[in-house]
């Protein structure tokens, strides 16, 4: 059985390990580049995005090979990253959630694209709501059924529209929650 990165980060954490782990993605060129310091992680990123911009890739991708080279530091440090627990709960989680279901029922379509509304408008206000309808029905492009990777582009988009860091975190937050991402 192929390990999942949520056990091998969680191993690298309780090992107080201190390198880089690499993660060869599906279908993708760039590697996800997770930095670790005595078992804490200090930075992540992933071609051009650094720190908690770029976990939403992680959980939307599945992991395809991992490489750890020991004793790599550098002297950046993402300064928005959740917690290492946190990180290594997500990661574990997304697995299951990878293995149960790629395909959402339709009525869990609806639930989705409200809550997404609705994190946006707690953000934004009222405006929120007519904001998200426009982006779903005119600059959107899902697959057919939309599966997770599809609706973290949307959030993507929307992010876009708040201005205030701390809400646009916020908007993030609340969404990968609802999503099972971070």
């Amino acid at each position: 059985m192929k390990k999942d990165l949520g056990d091998i980060v969680d191993n690298l954490s309780k090992t107080k390990s201190t390198g880089l782990l690499t993660i060869n993605l599906s279908s993708d060129k760039n590697l996800f580049k997770i930095y670790l310091k005595e078992g804490s992680i200090y930075h992540i990123s992933y071609g051009f995005k650094k720190g908690f911009e770029c976990l939403n890739e992680i959980v939307s991708k599945e992991p395809i090979s991992y490489n750890f080279i020991p004793q790599i530091v550098v002297d950046i440090v993402s300064i928005n990253l959740p917690a290492t627990e946190k990180i290594i709960t997500t990661l574990k989680q997304m697995n299951k959630t990878l293995t149960n279901s790629t395909l959402l029922r339709t009525p869990d379509l609806n639930k989705i694209k409200e809550n997404i509304k609705m994190a946006l408008v707690k953000q934004i206000g009222p405006i929120g709501g007519k904001i998200t309808e426009k982006y779903i029905n005119e600059k959107w492009i899902p697959s057919q059924p939309p599966n997770k990777e599809d609706f973290l582009r949307l959030v993507e988009m929307l992010k876009d529209e708040i201005e205030d860091p701390k809400s646009k975190k916020e908007f993030i937050e609340d969404v990968n929650k609802l999503l099972g991402g971070l």
